[in-house]
């Protein structure tokens, strides 16, 4: 009976093991796979630090992934993502169509570097739907030659604790000599993909860059006091990107809910009163 009590163990302990080494083997994967295919789908640098799948509690936790910038923009990069927890629907992996229950992205950074005639922020939104419109299928074919590749529901995306570096490609003078830094409002984005029975992953990715580019428009509004009226008036554009065109679900910037877009009434003064970095009357 010890015996085999201690057979039985030693299967169990090599069990364990075997499971650990695939996990382990699976965040390995995770982080080549991004670092190989980001580039290629987003068309800029992307760069992953680590990855942890937890494959039966379906949570997936990314931590330093860094985007950089289009052609042309000057700045080290554009986004930086602090961590990102991504929890799915398993019973929902094997279908078309996956469901992701909830993001939560933290310690975003938004490297905002304005051009004379977009930002780096724009130019890669514009880059996407470029790609999206180049890859839509011809009229007429049939739709089984339509593009194939399975699509995506996020029930929940929210991000926290960021801010944003905000520069201008050129003109140092307007921004002091470097980067202003400013205080982003928290976003929540929901239902996004659900009105179309999913959405690819890069349809997704445009939505989040969307949302982002309202509460950035949002801030550098609020904040024209310190970093000039005129640039200040930059951020409109941004904020245009952000209202209005997202796909589907809600976007929530600062507290305010509207179906459809991101929001960002009432959000500048608030910004303006937490920036540590405004000028005092």
């Amino acid at each position: 009976m010890k015996k085999t009590l201690k057979i039985a163990g030693g299967f169990l302990a090599v069990l364990v093991l075997l499971l650990a080494g695939l996990v382990a083997f699976l965040d390995q994967v995770v982080v080549k796979t991004v670092n190989a295919a980001g580039p290629a789908a987003l068309g800029v640098p992307v760069r992953l630090q680590e990855a942890r799948i937890r494959p039966f509690r379906g949570r997936t936790t990314l931590r330093g992934l860094h985007v950089g910038n289009p052609e042309g923009y000057k700045t080290d990069g554009l986004l930086d993502l602090g961590s990102i927890v991504v929890k799915l629907d398993r019973s929902s992996l094997l279908s078309d169509v996956i469901v992701v229950k909830e993001i939560a992205i933290d310690g975003l950074v938004v490297t905002y570097e304005k051009g004379l005639l977009n930002s780096n922020l724009g130019a890669l939104i514009d880059q996407l739907s470029a790609g999206a419109e180049s890859d839509e299928p011809a009229k007429g074919k049939p739709a089984e030659e339509e593009t194939s590749g399975r699509k995506v529901v996020i029930e929940k995306l929210t991000i926290t604790g960021s801010k944003m570096n905000f520069s201008v490609t050129g003109a140092a003078a307007l921004t002091g000599g470097g980067a202003v830094p400013l205080p982003l409002p928290p976003i929540t984005l929901t239902g996004l993909g659900r009105e179309k029975e999913g959405v690819t992953l890069v349809e997704a990715i445009q939505n989040i860059l969307k949302a982002i580019a309202g509460a950035t428009g949002t801030a550098i509004v609020g904040a024209g006091n310190l970093i000039g009226d005129g640039v200040g008036a930059l951020g409109t554009g941004a904020a245009a990107i952000g209202s209005g065109t997202l796909d589907a679900g809600k976007a929530v910037v600062g507290g305010t809910v509207d179906a459809g877009k991101a929001v960002v009434d009432g959000a500048a003064g608030a910004l303006k009163a937490v920036n540590p970095f405004s000028k005092k009357e």
